[in-house]
């Protein structure tokens, strides 16, 4: 069933002051129709509008210059369809006058009225947070469109060129790709101001007023008047109805000052201006015309620092005076105002209204007008990013704390910051200090990250109470056997409202800890010592779990090490999950000896009888890394684990015992895991024993490997490819490609010569190599064995011979990365290929950039700069996950080479700062 058409004056729930504007501009739209103007013109246009309607595309543009009714007659088109009842209409004025130009608002309103008709993951009351992810949601909507059967959504977007701080482009994004059954209307002064939209809209175009109709017009709203007066109204107006309007209001108020002025005036707005402001331009006009949107009358006298007795309204025709403050009539007044102002006079009006914003904002009183509206003027007068990095700070975010739409106001301007911030750092050549620009980019990215998982859980809070009362209701209707009700009533937020204040579920301080560390790696050591104290700090925060605390401890050096490390040892022995004794057993290799072996003993002990074959390896890989003297003691512990455990724990040991005792222990454990031998065949975990036991192998056992070899049975691919490895690394080259050449499968034969080759000595490597990369061009796993062996074959052959592999098979640019790792004398050359494709690549793919980092040193600069705004882009563009876990602190972290690459050690500490200042006042 499709939803009942909504006429477009009844306006959805959303943010108080713009809807506010949309009932102000529906109150103009009626006044216009009741004494209308240029009846054929509009007629006309009105007509090629029904007839696109009909028979045309997906868009249309009606084009007219500033005054000519273009508003008037799409609302009063807009208000006849709704009541028709075909079409479901979105209608949204963009306008200065009624406070809805800035593209926070305008999308706002746009996706308020869109949304009752469109498909979006968003439920009910939930709206998208920041303009950037509004448009993509807007463009997802718009481009699926309407369900088959439903009545078609006409989208009016009224004044398409005249918002404040946002370009056409960002909103051709939205507008490009129109599903089925939604069309779109706009409403622009000419052509060009469709850019890229001008292929496929179709244009209606809106004439002037025709003379006799603007004769008839001020007859009758005027009476009898002589002959000469309408002609002369008629050719100073030009036909446009917003001068002919003015000119008509000023011959009712002072019908013997104005008749015998019109044959001196010249024809167009400035004498019109003229004419209504009594001969001068008024002291105020000029401020009102570099307002962008009403203001209150004392404000705007303090900014222009006019005298309070020269304000004298200079005419209802040129201002108009609303509940939300004083704001020139129409756009086109502007222009004229603007048009007598010398470049230097407009200078000084737009600096005026940048420093009273700057003034209000360090005194604590800031208007509703600033508070929407700085950010715009700081842009029109090409503020320095130091100026508008005060629009991403605490202070501010308290400013919009007590409007309704908050977040969308909030988030815009940190938008608008972290674009600016993005082409200084793009622009190496705009000069500027490299490290503020990064630490700007940042923390926009940080804030807007913080303010969404704030107001996702709020949001989702609010749902979930929703559902859990409607739950509750029909089991008490079902308890009842009665018919259903509509049950309590929850509030959900309003389109446009949302809380600011709500506590975050789920803290942050893991990923800021893990972050940090990653940070402090990159700065000399008096810096790291205070980035990994704030490591610390957020790792021992309430929240935080004994994981955060113990990566801390490892990064940490003496004494203080320890300390972390038992308190996190401590945290996770609370935790009795498979990760908790994993971190345990890692986190023993930083403690004495004693304590090393009991927490050792302690996980060991803990694991589970149906989860040992899995947990016991693992668990020994990580105390192979203790002292040698904490392995003997797990070692000997060992002793009292049957042979069916024992060898699992004593296979990864022998890594860790000194050299010496290395092969011997290794000769036990190999003993250990073939003497459960049952028939002719290894038990899965026996098989790989043997392979983590090949390398310490002494030469002595080279035939119980050989031996473990013909007992594999299906994991024989894998013991064959270590115990081959070993038979070269002791000097049996012969014997290792023989045992190779007995596996049954050509892929596993070519899967095994793969990993061999680092192991084969110079005399015999090309050969291999030579036959090796032969089989791998007539491969179908050519890739995935490329990927995972490139950085063995560089270290062995050298850069070049693996690069002509990798472009006959078509190896992707990612997997080259690990060639320049391999070779440093090779990297910058390499890095800089695989940077220039990498960034062809469209902006959809960027996740796969995060391979590159690298290579960061080896990098340019212009091509480390463009690649660190790729990823930071990325970082900003993530959609807000189901859980609210928010990563984006944590990925910040793996950016660190390219920080250092970009902006050195001091920019690397600044974005440390940063993640550690924002977090305490937005965490």
């Amino acid at each position: 069933m499709s939803t009942p058409s909504r006429a477009p004056d009844a306006p959805a729930a959303g943010p108080a002051a713009a809807e506010r504007g949309v009932l102000d501009f529906w109150r103009e739209v009626e006044r216009c129709r009741s004494a209308p103007l240029g009846g054929r013109a509009h007629a006309g246009a009105v007509a090629g509008l029904e007839a696109w309607l009909e028979h045309g595309g997906a868009r249309v543009a009606l084009l007219g210059p500033s005054g000519r009714g273009k508003s008037t007659l799409l609302g009063a088109w807009a208000l006849e369809l709704a009541r028709a009842g075909r079409h479901e209409i979105a209608f949204v004025p963009v306008s200065r006058r009624f406070g809805t130009a800035l593209e926070s608002t305008a999308l706002n309103l746009l996706y308020a009225r869109v949304a009752l008709f469109l498909r979006s993951r968003w439920c009910t009351g939930e709206r998208p947070h920041g303009v950037e992810e509004m448009r993509r949601l807007l463009a997802s909507m718009l481009e699926e469109g309407r369900p088959p059967g439903s009545r078609q959504l006409v989208v009016i977007l009224d004044g398409f060129d005249e918002g404040v701080s946002w370009t056409l482009d960002a909103a051709q994004r939205f507008l490009r790709d129109l599903g089925p059954g939604v069309r779109a209307v706009l409403s622009a002064r000419s052509i060009e101001a469709l850019g890229g939209l001008r292929e496929g809209t179709e244009v209606v175009a809106l004439p002037p007023i025709a003379v006799d109709e603007v004769t008839e017009a001020i007859g009758r709203r005027l009476g009898e008047l002589p002959a000469s007066v309408k002609d002369e109204v008629a050719r100073v107006s030009g036909g446009e109805p917003f001068l002919v309007d003015a000119l008509v209001e000023a011959s009712a108020q002072d019908p013997a000052a104005v008749a015998p002025a019109l044959a001196r005036i010249s024809a167009g707005a400035p004498g019109v201006l003229d004419l209504c402001a009594g001969g001068t331009i008024r002291p105020v006009l000029p401020w009102l015309a570099g307002a962008l949107a009403p203001i209150e009358v004392e404000e705007l006298l303090a900014i222009s620092m006019v005298n309070g007795g020269a304000w004298n309204e200079p005419s209802g025709s040129i201002v108009a005076a609303g509940e939300s403050g004083l704001a020139l009539r129409h756009p086109a007044w502007a222009e004229a105002i603007e048009g007598r102002l010398a470049p230097h006079e407009r200078a000084v009006v737009d600096r005026r209204f940048a420093d009273h914003g700057k003034r209000a904002f360090a005194s604590g009183t800031v208007s509703d007008y600033v508070c929407r509206n700085w950010r715009a003027h700081l842009e029109r007068v090409g503020a320095s990013l130091a100026e508008r990095i005060e629009l991403v700070s605490s202070a501010w975010l308290d400013v919009w704390r007590t409007r309704p739409d908050g977040s969308s106001g909030f988030i815009a301007d940190v938008d608008a910051t972290a674009a600016c911030a993005a082409s200084l750092l793009l622009d190496a050549a705009a000069g500027g200090d490299v490290v503020a620009v990064l630490a700007a980019r940042v923390r926009c990215l940080l804030v807007t990250s913080s303010v969404r998982t704030i107001l996702g859980f709020e949001e989702t809070r609010r749902v979930m109470a929703a559902q859990a009362a409607q739950d509750d209701e029909e089991e008490e209707e079902g308890a009842e056997g009665g018919e259903g009700s509509a049950g309590p009533h929850i509030e959900m937020p309003r389109v446009g409202e949302d809380i600011l204040d709500a506590g975050r579920p789920i803290a942050d301080a893991a990923e800021r800890a893990g972050a940090l560390i990653r940070l402090a790696h990159e700065v000399p050591d008096a810096e790291r010592a205070v980035v990994l104290g704030w490591a610390l700090e957020a790792a021992r925060e309430e929240h935080a779990d004994g994981a955060a605390l113990a990566a801390v401890a490892r990064a940490l050096d003496g004494q203080a090490r320890v300390t972390a490390a038992r308190e996190a040892a401590a945290r996770l022995g609370r935790e009795r999950t498979r990760e908790s004794r994993l971190a345990r057993v890692s986190l023993a290799a930083l403690l004495p000896e004693d304590e090393a072996r009991d927490l050792g003993r302690e996980a060991f002990a803990e694991v589970p009888a149906d989860a040992r074959s899995d947990e016991l390896p693992r668990l020994s890989e990580a105390a192979a890394r203790w002292s040698p003297a904490a392995v003997r003691g797990l070692w000997a512990w060992s002793e009292a684990l049957p042979p069916s455990e024992r060898h699992m724990v004593l296979a990864r040991l022998a890594s860790g015992l000194p050299a010496e005792e290395r092969e011997a222990g290794a000769s036990e454990a190999l003993g250990l895991a073939l003497s459960l031998l049952a028939g002719d065949a290894l038990p899965p975990d026996a098989c790989w024993s043997v392979c983590a036991l090949a390398p310490h192998a002494p030469a002595g056992a080279a035939s119980a490997l050989v031996q473990a070899c013909a007992a594999a049975a299906s994991f024989r691919r894998p013991v064959v490819t270590a115990v081959a490895a070993r038979l070269c690394d002791l000097g049996r080259v012969e014997d290792a490609l023989a045992l190779v050449e007995t596996l049954p499968q050509p892929s596993d034969r070519i899967e095994a010569r793969s990993a061999l080759l680092a192991h084969l000595p110079a005399a015999v490597r090309e050969a291999a190599w030579a036959q090796l990369s032969g089989d791998l061009r007539a491969s179908d796993g050519a890739r995935l064995l490329f990927k995972r062996n490139a950085a063995a074959w560089t270290r062995a052959l050298g850069a070049d011979a693996v690069l002509d592999l990798s472009r006959e098979i078509g190896a992707p640019w990612s997997d080259l990365v690990a060639i320049a790792v391999a070779s440093p004398d090779d990297a910058p050359a390499i890095a800089r290929d695989l940077v220039e494709r990498a960034l062809e690549q469209p902006s959809d793919e960027d996740e796969a950039l995060f391979a590159l980092i690298p290579l960061a040193a080896s990098m340019t600069e212009p091509h480390a700069r463009r690649l660190c705004q790729r990823l930071l882009n990325e970082l900003g563009w993530k959609p807000r996950p189901d859980l609210l876990d928010d990563w984006t602190k944590d990925d910040l972290g793996h950016l660190a080479p390219l920080f250092a690459r970009i902006a050195g050690p001091r920019g690397v500490a600044e974005v440390a700062r940063e993640i550690v200042d924002v977090a305490r006042w937005l965490p």
